[in-house]
Formats: C-alpha cells, structure tokens, sequence
C-alpha cells in the first residue's frame, strides 16, 4: 500500500511540473487529425493533435494541424516526415511530403467533410482534419469518403449503424456533390467484417470493445478510408481509476493555464 501510495505521489509531482511547463506554452487548441498513406491505410484515426501556430504566420491553417499532427505521431517528427513549401503559380502552400511520402505531389485534404484548396485554409478548436495521400497518382480517381459519425460512445457492447458519403465531382468538374458508397465492405481495425454497404450506403455492424471502423474500396473504386471511432470504456481496477482522477484533474488544470495565457 505504501508504494502505490508513492508512485500515485510521484505521478502527482511530475503532473505538477508539467502544468508548470505547459502554463507557459505557446496559445493554442486541439483539433482531430485523420491521414492516410499511399496504400490506403489509416496512419492516424482522427487523433487528437494539439495546434499551434507552426509556420509564425499569426493564423492557425490545414499546415499548421499536419505539421503538428506529425510532431505528434510520426517517428521523427514533422522534420522527418512532413514537408509545405510556397506554392509555384499562387499565393498559397502546397504539399510536399505526408507521413514521410513525396508521392510525386498526389494528396489531398478536407476540413470537416469539405474540400480545401489551400494548406493555408484556417482550422478552429475540435475541427475534423484528414488528409491522405493518392493511391492513383497518375489520374487522382480516388474519391473522400466520410461516415455520418465520427466517435461513437457506449459503455456497453453496441450494435452501430453507419451511413457512408463520398463527395464526387459533377459532370463538369465544378463542384463536388454528395453520393452514398455501395459495396464497401466495413472494416474494423483493419480487419473485414463481410459486411458491405448498401444502396444507401448504409451498414450496421455489432462491436463490443473500443476499435476503429473504416470501409475497403469497392470494387472498381477507390475510396479514402474512412473514419469512426468506438469508444467502449474497460473496467478498470480501483487503482487505476485513482490514476486516471488525478490525471484528469491535472489536465483541467493544463487547460486551465492554457486559456489563461493564450
């Protein structure tokens, strides 16, 4: 008993030090970061990434939340695996490198379902980021697709029912429209379920831990993987729960400090 009561104090101080730490930390927010790699696999599932601004420009952009997203997920950091650089023909950015890919310059990347013309676009607090490199690199064909949900929560064993979109480009190439994906076959964590979507792009498939749901292509297709998030809570021990208390209290007061010196 004494020394889990000395580890929880020990966890207490170094909590401390990084309040401190953070207390005098650059201004910023979190929003969700999704990428996806040239072979179509989710490398980051709408993780949480913490924005600041990066490149000094006085905005936070799509540039800001990929590098940020990289110095949180990709060993090496954003140095290593992600690259901007000023855009040939406008005033803009363009993408050079994701997730450690030059992908002979195919990406693309959305802002809460919507298409972004620049990496300069502007990111506010919780907002959904996803970019992915192009698997066809000679004629860009694939298309994004999104679920209806992106986190779904229960504290039990659920059964989810999940509508997939994807936005396809009109007859003139315009504008981009929504259309429901038939034949996707539901994944989860990587695995097939054997269950495809329907004619409304719709599917329900029965989970009974914490995963990641996403879609494979369909046939003749290619779509960007996409993304909802199972959040089904372990039973955690009396100990771990007195971890995660005093966890949560430190991180409120982080956030604290955060507003207050932003």
């Amino acid at each position: 008993m004494k020394k889990a009561l000395s580890l929880i104090l020990a966890l207490v101080m170094a909590l401390g030090v990084t309040t401190v730490a953070f207390a005098g930390g650059d201004a910023g927010f979190y929003v969700n970061v999704a990428i996806a790699d040239s072979k179509g696999v989710l490398q980051i599932a709408y993780g949480t990434v913490w924005v600041i601004d990066a490149d000094e420009d006085g905005a936070y952009t799509v540039n800001d939340a990929l590098y940020c997203a990289h110095n949180s997920y990709y060993k090496g950091g954003a140095a290593a695996g992600y690259e901007s650089a000023k855009a040939e023909g406008y005033d803009g950015l363009s993408l050079k490198k994701l997730w450690g890919e030059t992908n002979n310059g195919s990406f693309g990347y959305y802002v809460n379902d919507k298409s972004s013309w620049s990496l300069l676009d502007p990111v506010k607090e919780e907002d959904y980021v996803y970019a992915f490199c192009y698997q066809d690199k000679s004629y860009w064909t694939d298309t994004y697709s999104y679920f209806d949900k992106k986190i779904v929560e229960s504290e039990e064993a659920t059964e989810v029912e999940l509508t997939l979109s994807m936005l396809a480009w009109n007859a003139d190439y315009s504008a981009q429209e929504v259309a429901p994906v038939k034949g996707a076959e539901i994944t989860i964590d990587g695995e097939k379920t054997g269950i495809k979507t329907d004619e409304n792009g719709k599917a329900k498939v029965s989970v009974d831990s914490a995963c990641v749901i996403s879609a494979a292509s369909p046939e003749g297709s290619i779509i960007t993987p996409p993304v909802c998030n199972v959040d089904i809570p372990e039973e955690l021990s009396f100990f771990a729960k007195i971890i995660n208390a005093i966890t949560s209290f430190f991180n409120s007061i982080i956030d604290f400090f955060r507003g207050l010196f932003a």
